[in-house]
């Protein structure tokens, strides 16, 4: 099976804006200690990239994909000018949810015919991939998808099937959700009601982040590994059993066990969004060049696996460029 390999990576988020604040807080967790406090996500080195005048109607969860977006072909060495053959692949689980919930208040308030029609445009799930094709000039196809915490191995999945089809060498792909007030109300109310004891994620507080993979065809471009394999399944993944496990998703302790005595979960990292998935594929990326030891030991595969509430399980395997 075609393996993908991570040419360039970029990350923002409440965590903080690099790769190295996300490493950080996943040390932290590691060490047993309390992570740094989530801040809200600052998108002000955009102009760094783009003329503060394009940016002016452009929300904050377009924002953030874009910022991502820039800071991972830039982490590829490359300029905007050289993604002539490269497509875009969005993974959200909630999409633009500020914008959605403004519409939607815009129609209780005045009613489908005085709905604000700027809140609905903006409100559709494709508009930040679109806006990011647009800004970078990139020409290849452009996708978005949506299907809560099978969003992030969905998009890995297409992006490899648009390599293997020679459709395109590269591609741009992103996991991104925001945090808003109506989420963060609505996620209390769910933890009020867990059972004691519960786990999982969303006994957390909401995140948000952008998180970006530049993905390339030929594996010698691999400067942060590979995505070796991508499995969509409702049984445990074939693996070694002392292969190290990120976990993300719904499952108790006793279950996240079943799949690897050696399972971490980095949930109160970076807080609980559907696209997790793709903050563990980014620290186990960042793992293989030794940023989480002595806890995890650089240059080994590791296996990101999500389950959703529907028993739906999902994994991704980062591997050193190396390993076969």
């Amino acid at each position: 099976m075609m393996r993908l390999a991570i040419e360039g990576l970029g990350l923002v988020g409440s965590f903080g804006n690099n790769p190295s604040a996300l490493a950080e807080n996943a040390r932290r967790v590691l060490a047993g200690q309390t992570p740094l406090p989530f801040e809200d996500t600052s998108t002000e080195a955009l102009k760094n990239y783009l003329p503060v005048r394009a940016l002016r109607r452009v929300d904050h969860f377009t924002r953030m994909t874009l910022l991502s977006a820039y800071a991972a072909v830039e982490d590829a060495g490359l300029s905007p000018e050289e993604l002539n053959d490269t497509g875009i692949v969005l993974a959200t689980g909630y999409g633009p949810a500020k914008l959605t919930f403004d519409f939607l208040d815009s129609v209780i308030d005045f009613g489908p015919g005085m709905a604000s029609p700027l809140a609905f445009s903006h409100s559709v799930h494709n508009i930040p991939a679109a806006t990011v094709a647009i800004k970078m000039q990139i020409n290849g196809p452009c996708f978005t998808v949506s299907q809560f915490e099978t969003s992030v191995a969905a998009a890995f999945l297409t992006a490899r099937s648009w390599m293997a089809e020679g459709r395109v060498s590269r591609v741009l792909l992103g996991a991104v959700d925001e945090r808003t007030s109506l989420l963060e109300e609505n996620t209390q109310r769910i933890a009020d009601i867990l059972p004691a004891g519960s786990e999982g994620r969303r006994i957390h507080p909401i995140g948000e982040s952008a998180v970006f993979f530049c993905l390339h065809a030929e594996e010698a471009k691999a400067r942060h590994g590979v995505v070796d394999t991508i499995l969509f399944s409702r049984t445990r993944p074939d693996m070694p059993d002392n292969t190290p496990v990120f976990f993300s998703g719904a499952a108790s302790a006793e279950r996240r066990k079943s799949f690897s005595q050696n399972t971490y979960v980095f949930s109160n990292s970076y807080g609980n969004l559907p696209t997790a998935m793709a903050l563990d594929a980014a620290l186990a990326a960042l793992a293989l060049q030794g940023k989480l030891v002595p806890a995890i030991a650089p240059q080994q595969p590791i296996v990101c696996v999500n389950r959703d509430r529907f028993d739906n399980i999902t994994s991704l395997t980062i591997a050193p460029r190396e390993h076969i």
